[in-house]
């Protein structure tokens, strides 16, 4: 039980960092899709996945997609919608398959709910992979805020491996 705990605390704080570092997606300031993905990253409860659904039917082909899939993974996350949180968590994965966050968030769910127990190592074993590449990019060694995040996600993404090896 103390494990679940813990990684259910490192993943809500993996998912919340990871907003605010994934969203480094560049828009074109003040274009429709902009001021939509602003509008949509500033609303709060019901309205914000209302207006992140429009996002994702509006742009459909937008860079800003993988932000969109990670913020309806964490709202659907805390209205307690697993299938919800697992179908955006696959698309965030289909349009980005290095996005850690989202490999971290989905392999959680899926060991928490006992099921495809393979594809939910896989998707974990990959999040560790994708981080230990972070580690070798110039960033990582100029910029300690980054260091110290990737660090953490790091570790985080490395708990949940072994948790989820522990249930196969």
């Amino acid at each position: 039980m103390k494990t679940r705990v813990i990684l259910t605390l490192c993943v809500v704080f993996v998912l919340g960092i990871a907003s605010l570092a994934s969203a480094q997606v560049t828009l074109i300031a003040g274009s429709p899709e902009d001021k939509a993905f602003t509008a949509a990253m500033a609303a709060q409860g019901d309205a914000k996945i209302n207006l992140l659904l429009d996002f994702e039917k509006q742009f459909p082909t937008s860079k800003a997609l993988p932000d969109v899939y990670n913020e309806l993974i964490g709202l659907y996350n805390q209205k307690n919608d697993k299938a919800k949180a697992t179908e955006f968590g696959e698309k965030a994965i289909k349009v980005d398959p290095d996005n850690f966050s989202a490999l971290v968030a989905l392999s959680r769910s899926y060991g928490l709910e006992k099921k495809n127990l393979d594809k939910a190592v896989q998707y974990a074993q990959h999040a560790v992979d994708v981080l230990a590449k972070k580690k070798a990019e110039p960033r990582y060694s100029e910029d300690q805020a980054w260091k110290g995040y990737v660090d953490s996600t790091d570790a985080s993404a490395r708990a949940n491996l072994a948790w989820l090896r522990t249930l196969k």
